[in-house]
């Protein structure tokens, strides 16, 4: 298995203060990765070792991993089909396509070290038994955002759901989750899982860029209208943040534990940290 050497600072600058589309497409051109060149075998040894509780914890992991890359992948027309330039199109197509790989690497975790056979039904099936409220109430949040651009394709509206996904569901929540996954990884002995991680991350790194970047240009053409704009999503999402706190509290805190190493508190301020970053990068915030 080839180790993907990725640079903090690459990552940074994708994310806080990512470069012209044009750039971005060529990054996603240079940077192609094969699912299969990963080596699942001895963390297939390592999850076989694992305690129950371990296990349950990995498999609850990767229940949400698979709804996360299954829902996104699928969520993403909309926004190709309101997308108001031809050089977001062409990001966003990448985007999808970056997403079915990220899906099927989850597919190969699945087979390769849970031993899930039988295809992505039987995968389905598996991770059904791993959903919970805190979660449900996210993606269902999220769709509700997304799908509104079936019906209006205004840019506000695209404007709403690229601040709903990109910055708030990619760009914090699960950029949050992945550090604290990959720290778990690599502490458990799991070397196909924290490379495959490397390699998802930077995708997304580029992901979370595209909406910073379209979000930058929107404050630079009008910045009083976009910030209001921003303002009703931000009041939801304060709302939303609170609900799933107090339900993580409710129904997964050992599942935290287990899984990301942290309880529903400290998952929170992880996810509020993250949040101010993404705002102090589309221009929301003045910078610190």
């Amino acid at each position: 298995m080839e180790t993907v050497l990725v640079d903090p600072q690459e990552l940074r600058t994708l994310e806080e203060r990512p470069p012209p589309y044009l750039a971005l497409f060529e990054h996603w051109e240079r940077n192609q990765w094969a699912v299969s060149s990963i080596d699942f075998s001895t963390d297939a040894e390592s999850y076989a070792g694992l305690g129950e509780r371990e296990r349950r914890a990995m498999a609850w992991l990767f229940a949400h991993r698979f709804h996360a890359e299954f829902n996104v992948a699928t969520l993403l027309t909309p926004f190709l089909e309101a997308a108001p330039s031809y050089e977001l199109e062409l990001l966003l197509a990448t985007q999808i396509a970056d997403e079915y790989r990220h899906l099927q690497c989850v597919l190969r975790v699945y087979h390769d070290v849970f031993g899930v056979t039988g295809g992505i039904e039987a995968v389905r099936a598996f991770a059904q038994a791993g959903t919970d409220p805190a979660s449900d109430c996210l993606y269902e949040a999220l769709e509700r955002k997304v799908h509104e651009l079936r019906d209006d394709q205004s840019e506000t509206t695209f404007l709403k759901a690229v601040f709903a996904y990109h910055v708030v569901a990619e760009g914090v929540v699960a950029s949050v989750a992945n550090r604290f996954a990959g720290s778990q990884y690599e502490k458990l002995g799991f070397p196909g899982l924290t490379e495959g991680q490397r390699r998802v991350g930077r995708d997304e790194a580029r992901h979370i860029g595209i909406g910073i970047a379209y979000i930058r240009e929107r404050m630079r053409l009008d910045r009083e209208a976009t910030s209001a704009t921003l303002d009703e999503v931000l009041i939801e999402t304060a709302e939303l943040f609170n609900q799933v706190l107090e339900l993580g509290k409710e129904s997964v805190e050992d599942e935290l534990a287990a899984g990301y190493g942290v309880d529903a508190e400290g998952f929170g301020a992880g996810v509020l940290q993250t949040l101010q970053v993404r705002l102090r990068s589309i221009g929301y915030l003045e910078a610190a």
